[in-house]
């Protein structure tokens, strides 16, 4: 279930991705790597019980991760691409030996569930485990209702830190559509959520003066092009930085937000992609050298068609190949992505307002990715996956090792760069934040140098609270920690140990 992580299985620590990724504690108290960063070994907290009040040890942790090693269906975070074996060194240390060097693995290992040795030995099938009485670590691990309607999840009284949980239960109903959705939270129903809501000031906000949002940065949806298209002169024109400036100094950005994304976004900063979350990471002389490339200038994009040959040779108001044929293009985007595909129709009326003929096309998800997969299309759209770090980003997006039908969409433009990939090996193996930094800034500069995609808008993430029964929220004043209920937000937990009842609040009529 979506509070199972965090609620239920308390992790190791919790990275703050808001304040720099600060170590939070929680079942650990240290972590160190070896010199060689082939190894890493993590400090166990004592005192811990699990929920039936057995006490928690390293025995728990090695045996977690033994099912992960054992059963590759279970590997839910990509742990047997690292750890080599893991040593019980203590009743609370535990060492894991890596497969190959990598400085940030604590990243990764942290997000692997910890569940109690002596409830899970008994299981004889892992992957048809319904754990229908959790035993767990975290602050709510009593299931007391579960039906069509929703469960709810109350407090576990052994949890270690139970003297700052203020909150008893948490009530989980299921919702059955987006209109189901925005119908009960303008009623105040949710206390705590996180889902696109279309004009949120008129349809959720402008409800009542406690019904608040905060929508913090997350990550960029770009423009690809394929540089393995099928015909040669497209080819050619692709690999034209030229081109690439010129597309995207046709594109009015506020525009594809306003009306794709109901104004819920930003403009991109950064040429390269790379996400506004990560300000901190970029070198501000860079940035603001190629931000003129993904600002909307469509004199100089129109010299810049017209430098790489691409003019209205037959004056029918279209620009042809410099060959003379006709130049039309498509952008493909996967069917009932409608901000996708509101975007690429925009897209396809501004490049038209360039003399650029562009068509868009929809396909089913799978369909959408094949092609992909297989270079059997010329210009995509496609969002990026997050990290703690802007590694994630760059290595998923640029890096030549991805470009292979059995991975992900984001780097089958099928650009290549010997030193970008270099750069990628280098990162995980990185000592210091400093060289780190240095290796991100050059990423960032190669990347936004080249235009090797387009950057369209810096999408947020969705985040409504009511304060009318709790206080302690995370805001945009108050920046804690990230507000996300949903479970790839670990911080989740911080958040809810910081919420508390509001005194003297009458009962809703």
């Amino acid at each position: 279930m979506p509070t199972t992580h965090e609620f239920i299985f308390e992790p190791l620590v919790i990275f703050n991705t808001l304040q720099n990724n600060k170590p939070e504690y929680r079942l650990a108290t240290g972590y160190q790597l070896d010199k060689d960063l082939m190894g890493i070994s993590f400090s166990l907290r004592e005192g811990v019980t699990w929920s039936d009040g057995k006490p928690f040890s390293a025995d728990d942790v090695i045996f977690s991760f033994s099912i992960a090693l054992k059963y590759p269906e279970l590997d839910s975070h990509g742990i047997r691409q690292w750890v080599k074996s893991i040593e019980k060194r203590s009743e609370h240390e535990v060492h894991f030996r890596l497969k190959k060097p990598n400085a940030l693995v604590a990243y990764t290992l942290v997000l692997f569930p910890i569940v109690p040795k002596h409830q899970w030995q008994l299981v004889d099938n892992f992957a048809q485990f319904t754990n229908s009485d959790p035993v767990g670590s975290g602050p709510f691990t009593d299931i007391q209702a579960l039906d069509e309607n929703g469960y709810l999840q109350c407090a576990n009284p052994a949890y270690w830190q139970a003297d700052r949980l203020n909150i008893d239960c948490l009530r989980y109903p299921k919702v059955t559509t987006n209109d189901d959705f925005i119908s009960r939270i303008s009623k105040g129903e949710f206390d705590w959520t996180g889902s696109f809501i279309p004009d949120i000031e008129r349809h959720y906000a402008s409800y009542s003066p406690d019904f608040k949002y905060w929508l913090p940065p997350a990550s960029n949806v770009n423009l690809m092009f394929n540089f393995k298209v099928a015909d040669p002169d497209v080819r050619d024109l692709f690999s034209r930085v030229e081109f690439r400036r010129a597309i995207s100094m046709t594109l009015q950005r506020q525009l594809l937000i306003d009306i794709a994304a109901f104004g819920q976004g930003e403009p991109p900063r950064y040429a390269s992609g790379m996400s506004e979350r990560f300000s901190s990471w970029a070198d501000p002389i860079i940035a603001e050298k190629y931000r003129p490339y993904v600002s909307y200038n469509p004199m100089l994009a129109k010299d810049l068609f017209d430098r790489v040959n691409l003019i209205d040779s037959n004056g029918d108001g279209w620009r042809e190949l410099p060959g003379g044929k006709p130049l039309a293009l498509t952008i493909i985007t996967p069917k009932g992505w409608s901000d996708f595909n509101t975007t690429a129709q925009l897209i396809s009326e501004m490049l038209r307002q360039a003399g650029i003929r562009v068509a868009s096309v929809q396909a089913d998800f799978l369909e959408f990715n094949d092609r992909l997969a297989r270079a059997d299309y010329q210009l995509a759209i496609t969002n990026y996956p997050q990290g703690p770090t802007p590694f994630k980003y760059f290595d998923m997006a640029f890096n030549s090792n991805y470009q292979a039908p059995h991975y992900p969409r984001y780097a089958m433009h099928y650009y290549q760069n010997p030193r970008v990939d270099k750069l990628l090996t280098q990162f995980p193996i990185a000592t210091t934040n400093q060289q780190r930094h240095q290796i991100i800034r050059e990423l960032n500069q190669i990347i936004a140098n080249q235009q090797v995609t387009v950057p369209l808008y810096n999408t947020v993430e969705f985040y409504q609270y009511n304060t009318r029964r709790f206080e302690g929220w995370f805001t945009k004043e108050n920046p804690v920690a990230s507000p996300l209920i949903w479970p790839q937000a670990p911080e989740r937990l911080l958040h809810v140990l910081s919420l508390r009842p509001k005194k003297q609040v009458s009962e809703p009529e």
